[in-house]
Order: C-alpha cells, then structure tokens, then sequence
C-alpha cells in the first residue's frame, strides 16, 4: 500500500511537472517565461525613457540579461523534459504500471486460494470434498506462479530504480547549471552597473 501511495504521488508529480514544462501541448520553446517578461518590459521601458540616460541605458542592459535568462531558463526547462522527465515518466508508467498489475493479479490469486479452501471446510460429502481440494491445489499453484512473477518484477523494478537515481542526479545537474549559469550573467550586469 506504501509503494502504491509512493507510485500515485510520483504520478501526480510528473503530471504537474508535464503540465508545467510543456503548456499542456504547447512547445516549450515558444512560452516566454517570467525572465523573458521582465526583461522585455524593461527593455521597452528603457527605449522609453531614452538610451542615452542612464537609467534607460541601465534598463535595457538588465532588461537583456534577463532576456538571457529566459533563454536559459528554456534550455534548462528542456534539458530537464529530456534527461529526466521522459525516462522517469515512462519508467514509471511502464514498469509500475506492470507491478500494480501484477500484484492485482496475485491478490486476486489469493481470493481464489481463500474460497477454495473455505469451500473445503464447508464440504459435506467426500467427493465434494475431493473435488474442491483439486481445486485448492489448481488454485494454490496459481498463486504460486503469480507470486513468482510479481516477485521478479519487483526485484526488477528494484534493480532499475539504481538507473533512475541517475536521473534524478542529471535533474539536479541541470538545476546547477541553469543556477550558476543565471547567477554569473546577473553578477557581470551588476559588475557593469557598479563601473
């Protein structure tokens, strides 16, 4: 049950992210973002007030920097979809996805197992009671051959999960990089607004 609620969590994660990320269809190239926002409405409002003050001139330079910046943040928003999003999502819809099916399958085993051996005890002639102890062991190999197969694939899923930590670390790669690559372009901005 923690494992479901582990795997529905990670769903809704992933749906949000994909709804984020892609503007439910739209390229992510095409969306401008905050920066780009900002940026061009400083720029705009630097054209305004005139470039040749300094305060225009200041305007349009940092309207610019953010405009990199949401450059940046288009690349990083994309990186991100591609070297972690994709292949964790379809990790997740497809190995979990054969879990959640497989374990529903052995519960369903299980029953069957159950009411078979309750119909034993109920039995009140002997060949009833013969006929129905067939089915336990019909029922009981059922099982067995489910739980062997829900067992090696979640001793599967275990042993991909090791992969997707390493998207996980690319996914945290490209949050550095995109960090770094922000702070330096807003650190030169501010280096030339203190000349």
């Amino acid at each position: 049950r923690v494992q479901q609620q582990h795997t529905v969590h990670l769903q809704s994660l992933l749906n949000m992210f994909n709804e984020k990320v892609t503007g439910k269809g739209s390229a992510i190239d095409k969306r401008a973002s905050y920066a780009d926002l900002l940026g061009s409405t400083m720029k705009s409002g630097g054209q305004e007030i005139g470039e040749t003050t300094q305060v225009g001139q200041t305007l349009v330079e940092v309207g610019g920097t953010f405009e990199r910046i949401g450059m940046l943040e288009r690349e990083y928003l994309s990186d991100v979809y591609t070297k972690f999003f994709k292949p964790f999502s379809n990790h997740l819809q497809v190995e979990w996805g054969n879990v959640t099916t497989e374990k529903r399958r052995l519960e369903l085993a299980r029953l069957d197992l159950d009411a078979a051996k309750a119909k034993v005890r109920t039995a009140r002639t002997p060949e009833v009671m013969q006929q129905n102890e067939q089915k336990v062991r019909e029922s009981q190999a059922a099982f067995d051959r489910q739980f062997e197969q829900t067992k090696i694939l979640l001793t599967d899923a275990d042993r991909k999960s090791g992969e997707f930590c390493h998207y996980l670390e690319e996914f945290i790669r490209s949050q550095m990089n995109y960090h770094e690559q922000a702070h330096k372009m807003l650190e030169e901005t501010y280096n030339k607004m203190k000349q």
